[in-house]
């Protein structure tokens, strides 16, 4: 979606450790991934892998206050942090600024489903207050939809926009991505709203515990969404 030809010059929005740069920085010949972050210590480890990521170089700064002129880079990404941002438009509007004229920019992220109902509404809430206890207190899940109002009103077009499900049916929630305040928040519902326990299991997903064990059924949703900057 980013669609490299190999001399451009890319942006990775809230780096970390530079996981998602090393398989892009592959597909350049001649371009560099410059990784931005605020989070020095993630940096440093980015900065010690015992195999160097290829033509990467990294940045402290604010992803909402990048550290660089405008017009500046071809391609932009940031993959599973947009949910994690305290001002996520002000993100956006800043990879716009940054981005030269018919740049792309990529948005990996996992979402939550369109509230239909007072009940959806309210279990949105309680997913997003368990997982700040971990996260913080920016924390949000958003929906496909919301990222897509974001880009467009930041003034990007959106030729593509891809939602894919992770399934799974398995004993525990171990290799289910942050699967276990998900099941924290299941179990929470079960004593204190069967209303939105049963909602989560229409959702997302059922879970039943057996022993000292759990069962657990269901999918997550992630968002691929692109966005180009007007020429």
């Amino acid at each position: 979606m980013l669609t490299l030809k190999g001399d451009e010059r890319v942006l990775d929005v809230a780096t970390g450790t530079g996981r998602v740069a090393r398989p892009v920085a592959k597909r350049l010949n001649g371009g560099r991934v410059i990784g931005v972050d605020q989070a020095l210590a993630m940096l440093d480890v980015g900065h010690q892998h015992q195999e160097p990521i290829p033509a990467y170089d990294q940045s402290a700064g604010a992803a909402d206050a990048l550290p660089f002129k405008s017009n500046s880079f071809d391609r932009a990404f940031v993959s599973f942090s947009l949910h994690h941002f305290g001002n996520p438009s002000g993100v956006v509007h800043e990879v716009l600024r940054v981005l030269k004229n018919g740049g792309r920019f990529v948005v990996l992220d996992p979402v939550i489903e369109e509230a239909k109902d007072s009940v959806d509404v309210a279990l949105e809430a309680k997913v997003n207050r368990v997982f700040r206890r971990t996260h913080g207190n920016d924390f949000r899940f958003h929906t496909a939809s919301s990222i897509q109002r974001m880009l467009t009103k930041a003034g990007f077009r959106i030729p593509r926009s891809n939602v894919m499900s992770y399934s799974f049916n398995q004993e525990g929630m171990d290799g289910i991505p942050t699967g276990r305040h998900w099941l924290e928040v299941a179990e929470e519902l079960e004593t204190e709203a069967p209303e939105l326990a049963e909602r989560m299991k229409k959702t997302y997903f059922t879970w039943h515990r057996h022993g000292d064990h759990v069962h657990v059924k269901g999918s997550f949703s992630y968002a691929l969404i692109t966005g180009v900057k007007p020429a």
